[in-house]
Order: structure tokens, then C-alpha cells, then sequence
């Protein structure tokens, strides 16, 4: 498979990068595949420990003394006293109405954070700081992303404890947004501090916008994967196996947080997708006499036997039975043909599915099985396909929307069992 093909896998795959809450090293896309709908959350989480947030808490936390403060000036009656500039108009009047000859009238200077570039600053700070919070509740100890925002949330925990942010803070009304007039002033101040939030700030709309640049902005720059390929190609292949069901049942894919549990990492109705997990239906089938030999010699070695498990089932609850076994094969040599992968994801598909089925029940469950290559050369699944055969479909297959096919079959199939 070359570099070209790796990066179509990982943009298709992009919703499920989002949600991989493991160890994970950094992932480039450049048409990243996304729902405006259901990802947008995600995107404001990773918003919380981009660059133009760490820029801002970086800069902050070396020059606290940035924030400038507005003068202001407050009416004030006072008896026999004037604070600040005497307004003898406004005393004559108040005098004559309240019957109080020693009351004085003044306009007092005040220094104030009520500003616009500051509402821009104290918004983002504030928003970032609680985006992180939400960010941290999500990810378990291992997640790669807790480096990240390991870098991030603290400073933002320090830089609210700062006086003038405090008191920023109690002057403003944070559960609006800024204006335009707020943001314009922001972006044409001389001062630093507030050009970095009005990049936040502007960086955050065009996000929320699904302007394109921003976003692959944004994803470039924080999104995390799993390590090695043959794992993302699982995944984009089991974001096919949800895609085709949702396109066959006309149910929308919920996808879940990929942190190492034995949650589905999609559900579409009934069908749940279950990634490099036995599942709760897997019972161990009985030894062939092989196996017993080889669980024989361990024993004697010491060591325990292997906990091997299918790449990805799909269970239908409602049933609560395994309905397919998937394998999926990564291959990146150009010159390999596919033919030993295909060979290994048979074997494999055969021997999980003893865990599901009874020997003489196994025709069934293979027949809606799968076996996805990164590259079929040529065809070798029988035409047209015999009951009982795995279907083989590769990556090109997979969003040409081959699957599809797969999906209505197994779907009348369990409406026509449920009818009878």
C-alpha cells in the first residue's frame, strides 16, 4: 500500500481518530471525513490544546502584567465631598430635588477590565479552561492525549488564579460571547496578549463554522492514532461495516470513545461493532486434538496460552448472537497479491467462529463473514458467492460501498428469521 492510500485510510477514519483515547502517536489528514453534528464537540475539546490556545497561555503566563486596564469615570453624591471632577449642573439640580444643601456631585475616575479586547481574553480563557476539564473527564490514565493537555490545562488553572483575571472576570458577563466590535478591537491592539485570544477566538469560529482550512488546521495539529497502520485499516474497516448497516437500515452510526474497554466503538439499531474483542458471546470451543497438544506443552513451559481474538464482530442484540467475524489484513508491499493474507483471514475467521457457533451451526455465521484485504490483485471469491463463503472486499471495495451489499444480505436474513 503506498503513502497516498495510507492517508485516504486515516481521512476516512478521521471520525474514529477523534474518539481513539489510547496510546497514539500523531496523524496527518488532508480530507478529513467528519459530521458537522456529531463531531463538533469533539472539535471544540481539541480546540482547548491547539496552537493558538497554547500560544495564548504561553505569552500569559510570561507577561502577566499585559492586561491593561480602562479609565472610567462613576457619578457619585457625596455630602460635602468631591471625588474626582465636580459637576456643578448636575449638583444644582439634585440639591433643588432633594432639599440637601451640602450634597455634591462628581464624575470619579475608575480603572476598569470592562473592555472588549478583555472580554475577548477572558472569554477564551475561560471557555478553554472548562473545554479542558470536559477533555480530562473523557480520557482514561492512558490516553496520549493527556500529554497534550497535560501542557495546556495547567496553565490555564494558573493564569485564572491571576488578580487581574480574577477580577476581569467578576466585571464581565462570560456566558455572552464578544461582539464584533470586541473581537475588531482585540485584533488591532498593540499589545500581544489580546491578538493571541482574537487568533483563539477567531480560530474557534471558524471551527464552529466547518470552514475546511480550520479544521485540518486544527486536526493536523492535535489529532492522535493508533500507532501502526494494520490498526487504523481495522478501524476504517469497521467504520465501513457501520456506514454500509446505517445506509441499509436507514439508522444513523452512534461511534463510541475507543479507551481500551469492551464497549462497541460503533452502534447502528441492534448492531453493535466490536473491535479486537471476544465479546461476552465468545464461549471456548472445544480443543482440536492439536490445540491440546500445544495448550499441553505450555503448560510444561510455564506459560500461558495465547488470548488471540477477532479483529472486529458484529453482534445484533436483539438477537444477542455474533452475526460476523471480519478480518482484516494490512499488507504494504506493491508486489504482494494479497493470497497469503487472504489465506490467514480464512483460517482465522473458521477458528473464532467455533467460539460463536456449534461446528455443525458454523455455515451461517461465515456466510455473513468477511475478510478485508488492504489490495485484492484479483478476484477470488466465487461468483456468484456460495452460502457458507466468507465475501473478500478490499479498502477501494469498502467506500465504493461494496459493503452495502454485505449489509442486505444480513439484514434480510434476520428479518426473514424473525417473520418465521
Amino acid at each position: 500500500m503506498n503513502a497516498s492510500l495510507d492517508i485516504v485510510i486515516d481521512d476516512y477514519l478521521t471520525r474514529f481518530l477523534l474518539r481513539y483515547f489510547r496510546n497514539a502517536v500523531s496523524v496527518r489528514v488532508e480530507r478529513p471525513d467528519l459530521d458537522a453534528d456529531q463531531d463538533l464537540d469533539l472539535l471544540r475539546l481539541h480546540w482547548a490544546i491547539s496552537k493558538p490556545v497554547r500560544n495564548l497561555v504561553a505569552h500569559l503566563r510570561e507577561n502577566p502584567l499585559e492586561i491593561q486596564a480602562v479609565l472610567e469615570t462613576r457619578l457619585r453624591e457625596d455630602d460635602a465631598r468631591v471625588r474626582g471632577r465636580f459637576d456643578a449642573r448636575a449638583t444644582a439640580i439634585r440639591r433643588m430635588a432633594t432639599g440637601h444643601p451640602t450634597l455634591m456631585v462628581s464624575h470619579e475616575p475608575l480603572r476598569t477590565y470592562n473592555s472588549g479586547p478583555n472580554h475577548v481574553l477572558t472569554w477564551v480563557l475561560e471557555q478553554a479552561w472548562r473545554l479542558a476539564l470536559r477533555f480530562d473527564d473523557l480520557l482514561p490514565e492512558v490516553a496520549s492525549y493527556r500529554e497534550a493537555l497535560d501542557a495546556c490545562a495547567p496553565g490555564l488553572e494558573a493564569i485564572r488564579r491571576f488578580e487581574v483575571i480574577h477580577q476581569a472576570a467578576k466585571q464581565l458577563n462570560l456566558t455572552r460571547r464578544p461582539g464584533p466590535l470586541a473581537v475588531k478591537e482585540a485584533s488591532r491592539s498593540r499589545r500581544p496578549i489580546y491578538t493571541l485570544a482574537c487568533n483563539a477566538y477567531r480560530a474557534l469560529q471558524a471551527i464552529e463554522a466547518a470552514d475546511e482550512a480550520a479544521i485540518l488546521d486544527l486536526l493536523n495539529d492535535t489529532l492522535l492514532g493508533p500507532l501502526n497502520l494494520w490498526q487504523r485499516f481495522e478501524l476504517a474497516v469497521g467504520l465501513g461495516l457501520a456506514r454500509a448497516l446505517s445506509a441499509t437500515l436507514s439508522t444513523p452510526v452512534t461511534l463510541g470513545f475507543l479507551g481500551g474497554g469492551r464497549e462497541p466503538i460503533a452502534r447502528v439499531g441492534a448492531h453493535e461493532i466490536h473491535w479486537q474483542s471476544r465479546t461476552d458471546l465468545w464461549r471456548a470451543p472445544p480443543r482440536e486434538y492439536s490445540e491440546a497438544i500445544v495448550a499441553r506443552l505450555l503448560k510444561l513451559y510455564g506459560l500461558p496460552e495465547g488470548s488471540d481474538r477477532p479483529d472486529l464482530v458484529v453482534i445484533d442484540r436483539e438477537a444477542n448472537e455474533a452475526v460476523a467475524i471480519v478480518e482484516a489484513k494490512y499488507f504494504a508491499s506493491g508486489q504482494h497479491d494479497g493470497a497469503d493474507a487472504l489465506r490467514a483471514a480464512i483460517e482465522q475467521i473458521v477458528r473464532y467462529a467455533r467460539g460463536y457457533r456449534e461446528v455443525s451451526c458454523l455455515d451461517g455465521l461465515l456466510d455473513h463473514s468477511i475478510a478485508a484485504l488492504a489490495r485484492v490483485e484479483a478476484q477470488r471469491c466465487p461468483e456468484p458467492k456460495p452460502f457458507g463463503v466468507p465475501q473478500t472486499v478490499d479498502f477501494n471495495g469498502i467506500i465504493g460501498g461494496k459493503l452495502e451489499v454485505w449489509a442486505g444480505r444480513l439484514t434480510t436474513r434476520h428479518k426473514l428469521a424473525a417473520a418465521s
